[in-house]
């Protein structure tokens, strides 16, 4: 009660800045919660203007406590000879305070009305500067009368805003088309766009802003005030969440825009998502702050969706594991459309990337989706991304096939290859690597400079025919799986002479001719194949000169 005082007894624009001190003390639960703001500060008004006509204290409230503390006993005060009741308050709102009673404040225009016309009571706060409404001071009785539940000036008053604020309307119009027709001197592609956002809600707010108006000023109370107010804040909403809707569509063509001047197949494949996404958490968020806006309280309305969101992400976890999937491949970019993948055991052409999966088209034409969790967990080796092309390749010549033959083919092969536009030339490594169970291996391993599969294709066709016709030329056979079958002995041959029948000294001079300063020790080869990584090695850079 004194916080009541404190806040009504006082002047001008002080009592304006302490009235709110005045209305937490007023049990407002029954009121709507639209209503409660406005209508919390005329209760206020009129309970102290009733009070101070017919009430004044021995010394000062001092005696009613702020809450019940340890007192629990007294939970009810009367103001003597009045229905005016300050309660305990023991529900969850306001739990544990003394505040005036639900029943005292909706009677408190009754009481006002019934106790205006005493004199305010000496040492009273001589009330709260209320001096009546326009309505109350200027109407004649006949206009105050009711139709409908409605009073006779207040059915004109409607009818008298609807009219203006259509023709506010229809002003507005004229006022945005003029706008329009003015910036197309200016020649920008972004004019009707920019028109259309603001044009449709612009319209609409500027007669919404004066029935707002209308309404405040003319001193509506009631239920009539509470019906307008609805309808105009409902009104509202529905005009802020058009606009945010309008709003994303609008950054969306702004982004389409630029992305246009620098195409990214991924990011267009994303565009979608990413306008949908924009458009829910707008418009979500218009919906929420226009609830807001009617006097609900959206905490506890999110508190009560959080349950019911719990429940819907637990059924949906594996579409919402796509989705998150599809946010990582967007912002990661592992591959992008026409990439040549290899991932979990499928390997193929990336077609299509949605929201829900990855479609990949497959070597044998068939098409694998691949869900977008799965996807974004796994390990992708991403063929397209390859800045060379690697061949590793290997070639059966005949065994009686010369060393001089052999370091010819290893020759022609290494110039085949330096000659091809393609090949990186750091990289040719040609070589004669083994034994084989039918021929001589000889190794070619080389890179490809070319952007993509079909290129690499022919480049190693044409390669492949140049080594071909270079066999041919110096003689050189390509093997073939085969197997010899060597009898021993049989009637009409004569058995091999024992290898223990050869001279001790033959075997030591053949041998020592492959030792250093032999004739058949030929350490650096016959002297016809020279291998690229010393041709480039002995090769002057620039600014260098070759030693002679």
């Amino acid at each position: 009660m004194n916080t009541y005082k404190e806040g009504l007894d006082s002047n001008d624009e002080e009592k304006l800045k302490k009235i709110q001190l005045a209305v937490k003390c007023l049990d407002l639960s029954d009121l709507s919660p639209l209503i409660r703001k406005d209508k919390g500060k005329e209760i206020a008004i009129f309970l102290k203007e009733t009070i101070d006509r017919i009430y004044v204290p021995r010394k000062d409230y001092s005696d009613i406590p702020e809450s019940q503390g340890e007192i629990p006993i007294v939970v009810r005060w009367v103001i003597p000879d009045t229905e005016i009741t300050i309660l305990l308050q023991d529900n969850s709102e306001y739990n544990s305070e003394f505040r005036f009673s639900s029943e005292t404040v909706l009677q408190a225009f009754e009481f006002y009305s019934k106790t205006k016309h005493l004199p305010y009571l000496k040492n009273s706060g001589k009330g709260a500067g209320y001096s009546g409404s326009w309505k109350e001071n200027f109407l004649p009785e006949w206009m105050k009368e009711s139709i409908l539940g409605l009073e006779i000036w207040l059915w004109i008053g409607t009818v008298i805003s609807l009219i203006t604020g259509i023709f506010l309307k229809y002003l507005t119009n004229l006022l945005f088309y003029g706008i329009l027709k003015l910036s197309q001197k200016f020649d920008t592609e972004w004019n009707g766009k920019i028109y259309q956002l603001f044009s449709k809600n612009g319209t609409y707010m500027v007669p919404i802003a004066y029935w707002f108006i209308t309404l405040y000023a003319s001193g509506i109370e009631g239920n009539a005030f509470l019906i307008f107010n609805i309808i105009l804040k409902i009104l509202v909403g529905f005009i802020f969440i058009g606009f945010v809707s309008n709003l994303s569509d609008f950054i969306i063509e702004i982004y389409k825009e630029r992305r246009s001047k620098t195409p990214d197949p991924i990011e267009d494949q994303f565009i979608p998502l990413i306008a949908k996404t924009l458009k829910i958490l707008l418009v979500s968020l218009g919906i929420l702050l226009s609830i807001q806006n009617l006097g609900i309280n959206v905490i506890s309305l999110l508190a009560g969706l959080g349950i019911g969101g719990l429940a819907l992400a637990l059924a949906a976890k594996d579409t919402a594991a796509n989705l998150f999937g599809s946010l990582m491949i967007y912002l990661d970019r592992p591959f992008k459309i026409d990439d040549h993948i290899i991932m979990g055991g499928v390997e193929g052409r990336v077609e299509e990337i949605g929201l829900r999966s990855t479609r990949v088209r497959t070597w044998n034409d068939s098409l694998v989706s691949i869900p977008n969790s799965i996807v974004a967990n796994s390990n992708i080796d991403n063929m397209g991304l390859r800045r060379m092309r690697r061949t590793n390749t290997y070639l059966s010549i005949t065994y009686d096939t010369s060393p001089i033959k052999i370091e010819a083919f290893l020759e022609g092969i290494k110039n085949i290859l330096k000659r091809n536009e393609y090949v990186v030339q750091e990289r040719i490594v040609v070589g004669f690597q083994n034994f084989g169970d039918s021929g001589l291996i000889i190794q070619m391993h080389f890179y490809l400079n070319v952007p993509e599969w079909n290129m690499e294709m022919h480049t190693k066709e044409k390669i492949f025919m140049e080594i071909i016709t270079l066999a041919a030329a110096i003689g050189v056979s390509f093997a073939f799986p085969t197997s010899t079958l060597h009898i021993e002995t049989f009637p009409e041959k004569k058995p091999n002479k024992s290898s223990n029948e050869l001279e001790f000294q033959e075997f030591l001079e053949k041998v020592k001719e492959f030792s250093e300063g032999g004739l058949l020790a030929k350490p650096n080869g016959q002297g016809i194949y020279k291998p690229r990584y010393k041709e480039i090695q002995e090769t002057p850079t620039q600014g260098q000169v070759k030693n002679v």
